[in-house]
């Protein structure tokens, strides 16, 4: 196109580029692009339990051959992988680089070129899984109805109203004639005639390890088909079902569990049968103590505590959003609640009517701070000030996969309940063990058999934890039109 100065569309690439390569993938798996996919999928199982790490294959091959599948194994990424590489599947196809939906900190933009294609509408279906099949990764064969266009009789345009969809219908009233128009009956306003036909598709459901509860898998194309545009989408959405021993927040999981004094005191060790049917033997440090810890993890939220700072701000800090407002709950309810929830806001400076974001830490913020007359400086509360009331012990490691990151772990923390004796004998301490109740938990394992993991308790801040599964979520685990109201006036993009 004129003026565009070479830039890649959907037509090609850039000039000067090289071709892309859209052969790699299929060398990883040992496949041939005209491979049915039923073939690339016995390819990639072949190969997937060949390399996997947990029988002795290369950590590295093991990633290489599931991406490749990860992209061949979908119709659409496929579609556009033959056509424009690894490089157009980047950009969102074709190669065309940024696009259209503007992140509100990334600064990004993605944009669509080419008319737009009308498409059906998409079939939703709610999945039920179990934390087992989260923790492992499955995959379930299911059975659809869908509709399609019978090519036999193919599709025609609608005689009566000539392929517009409505009609001129003349009523005489008396001496006048009014002539209205309708919906034309023959074709319901569609402007074509076609016949369609039922039929049933067997998809293969693959639930990703560390799947998010909601988590959608698209299966493109495969609902009811139209005919003057592309067929619908069939949407898998995962219902997550509640655990009876394990409970999940990110890729952290948590137990309860009750020991007697003695074993908070004198040590403690249980055996636990992890959802991947791994024996766990977990036992405290050397003479460490078990104490009770007051935070609940699953209570709610508190409020975060913002600190003003008159006469202050913060110019060195790249901005990440603005307002058009100075109302201080509806700033607070956007960093908490809103749109900015989880984007890492640290503070935010209030001037001329309009409120500034920044995206820092609590440190970041202090250090950056200077004086200016007539801003208001907001920051948020040191987050690590009541990090030592929240340590619980924890199994690190032993967590949910991290979607995308098979290999990284979430950890395992135990609630504990103490149990305290009735009453309490003052005698000497090496009388102690003899005055307490016996030990709950007495493993049948011993650690040094070759199927036992030994897993030895630490203190681990379970914010920190699932901050850490938050920072590594990918951008698509979650549909990227979700709504972030944050409710008042909306939060605006800093653009640069």
């Amino acid at each position: 196109m004129p003026g565009m100065g070479g830039m890649p569309g959907m037509g090609g690439r850039g000039r000067g580029k090289p071709p892309a390569d859209t052969q790699k993938l299929y060398d990883v798996l040992g496949v041939s692009k005209n491979d049915s996919p039923d073939v690339i999928k016995k390819a990639y199982r072949k190969l997937a339990v060949k390399n996997h790490p947990d029988k002795g294959g290369d950590e590295a091959k093991f990633k290489e051959i599931q991406k490749a599948f990860d992209v061949l194994g979908d119709e659409r990424k496929r579609e556009i992988y033959d056509k424009y590489g690894e490089e157009g599947l980047e950009s969102g196809g074709g190669g065309e680089g940024p696009g259209d939906i503007f992140d509100v900190l990334s600064g990004r933009r993605r944009q669509q070129r080419g008319p737009a294609v009308k498409k059906g509408e998409n079939m939703v279906h709610p999945l039920k899984v179990t934390l087992d099949q989260i923790y492992k990764g499955s995959a379930r064969t299911l059975r659809l109805t869908r509709k399609i266009i019978d090519q036999q009789k193919g599709v025609e345009s609608c005689a009566p109203c000539g392929g517009r969809g409505t009609m001129i219908q003349t009523i005489r009233m008396g001496p006048m004639i009014q002539q209205v128009q309708k919906v034309c009956d023959a074709c319901g306003g569609a402007g074509t005639i076609y016949r369609q036909q039922k039929v049933q598709e067997t998809l293969e459901v693959h639930i990703p390890k560390g799947a998010p509860d909601g988590h959608k898998i698209n299966f493109s194309e495969k609902a009811d088909e139209i005919p003057d545009g592309e067929a619908g989408d069939v949407v898998f959405v995962l219902q997550e079902q509640p655990h009876a021993d394990f409970k999940r927040k990110g890729d952290d999981l948590y137990i309860e569990r009750t020991i007697s004094l003695t074993e908070a005191l004198c040590g403690f060790s249980m055996e636990l049968t992890h959802l991947d049917g791994r024996k766990l033997l977990i036992k405290s440090g050397p003479g460490e103590v078990i104490r009770p810890v007051n935070y609940n993890p699953f209570g709610e939220e508190e409020a975060s505590a913002w600190t003003l700072h008159a006469d202050c701000d913060v110019p060195s800090l790249e901005n990440a959003a603005v307002a058009e407002t100075e109302d201080i709950n509806v700033c607070k309810k956007a960093c908490e609640k809103g749109q900015l929830k989880g984007k890492g806001i640290g503070c935010f400076v209030q001037k001329g009517g309009k409120t500034v974001f920044k995206q820092c830490s609590f440190a970041e913020a202090m250090a950056a701070k200077k004086p200016s007359k007539g801003s208001k400086l907001y920051i948020i509360g040191d987050p690590n000030a009541a990090a030592d009331d929240r340590l619980m012990k924890a199994c690190e490691g032993e967590g949910l996969p991290r979607l995308k990151h098979p290999f990284e772990h979430g950890n395992l923390f135990i609630i504990f309940k103490i149990e305290f004796p009735a009453q309490m004998d003052t005698s000497a301490a090496k009388a102690l063990l003899k005055v307490l109740p016996p030990p709950k938990h007495v493993p049948t394992i011993s650690e040094d058999s070759d199927d036992v993991d030994v897993c030895v308790l630490k203190d681990v801040d379970p914010v920190r934890s699932h901050q850490e599964y938050l920072d590594a979520m990918p951008e698509d685990a979650y549909d990227e039109d979700e709504g972030g109201g944050g409710g008042g006036q909306r939060v605006q993009c800093a653009q640069q």
